[in-house]
């Protein structure tokens, strides 16, 4: 009979609502890895022996309730005798950069040609197109915000792509010759899948998209992709520079960041409110041309997300 799969990626989006399909796709497992650099009171948290809250409090989470809902299942998992662990070197070493500078050190005393000096290089470029992203998204150029957007998207993929390889061969070394991997990905590094084929072979990595069946029955859909992780995507794997295409997903792109809910809870009848309000706006971004974005961004640049919504599905004039 041939070899079970070595490995599950749970391909996930850090929601609270998608922590209960989590935890279920994590049974089962002997081995946890999470997609999270090394945080202090893990291990402590992890044996019951530091309350999750006080764990929380150590670490600034960017979703906390994802995380507080995460550390539960965890527990549970590690006291009936799974493994976990956190594996992301790229955080790591990003962290040791942070601490390195605030030793007083400078970009000018890292040394050159080594690891730190890559993912130095490569974050302050990434940050650099953010920032100008930020500077551009304030100004009525829509043009020139397409343009900024479209230059994060390449610097995120090549950023991306290095974190992805250095994960993956970092999980080479410690997957186990024996048992079954869980191994948490964020929806966005599908590149993790070829990557672990590759040092696993075919047939010994699954891939799980967390909420598939929840969005299959309720939007027909494996799962929601936003305009700017195609965007994303297109860079990520190679595709053929198309300017049209790519000024098209990057408007669609700012017109659903102003629509799209950006706190972690909020007011929702819905079971899975997230992937509910997703799908409502991207049925509205999905169908509209350049010059509709243009127009509804103009409209909704500068008011809050719930008036935009209501604007765009024609609530109010």
């Amino acid at each position: 009979m041939p070899a079970p799969p070595a490995i599950t990626l749970g391909f996930t989006v850090f929601r609270p609502e998608t922590a209960p399909f989590a935890a279920r796709a994590m049974e089962n497992h002997d081995l946890i890895v999470l997609e999270e650099p090394h945080t202090p009171g893990f291990e402590e948290m992890l044996a019951g022996e530091l309350p999750v809250d006080e764990y929380l409090m150590l670490t600034d989470f960017e979703f906390p309730e994802y995380a507080t809902a995460q550390c539960r299942t965890l527990q549970a998992l590690h006291a009936r005798g799974a493994a976990v662990l956190q594996v992301h070197p790229w955080m790591d070493e990003l962290a040791g950069i942070h601490e390195f500078f605030a030793a007083g050190n400078g970009p000018g005393d890292i040394p050159t040609g080594g690891r730190p000096w890559a993912v130095y290089i490569r974050e302050r470029e990434w940050s650099a197109k953010l920032l100008a992203f930020y500077a551009a998204a304030g100004k009525k150029d829509f043009d020139g915000i397409l343009e900024a957007v479209n230059d994060f998207a390449m610097a995120d993929a090549a950023k991306i792509s290095d974190m992805d390889r250095d994960r993956a061969a970092a999980l080479a070394d410690i997957l186990p010759a024996q048992g079954r991997a869980y191994v948490e990905c964020g929806a966005i590094h599908h590149d993790m899948v070829g990557l672990m084929i590759r040092v696993l072979g075919h047939g010994r990595v699954r891939t799980v998209h967390l909420m598939e069946e929840a969005c299959l029955a309720r939007h027909g859909r494996r799962r929601l992709i936003p305009p700017g992780d195609l965007l994303t995507f297109r860079h990520l794997l190679g595709a053929p520079r198309d300017r049209a295409v790519e000024s098209l997903l990057a408007a669609r792109a700012v017109v659903y960041n102003r629509l799209m809910e950006k706190d972690e809870s909020f007011e929702s009848d819905s079971p899975y409110p997230h992937m509910d309000a997703e799908a409502v706006v991207l049925q509205i971004v999905d169908g509209l041309s350049m010059e509709q974005c243009r127009d509804l961004f103009g409209r909704i640049q500068h008011i809050g997300v719930r008036e935009s919504l209501d604007l765009a599905l024609g609530k109010k004039n």
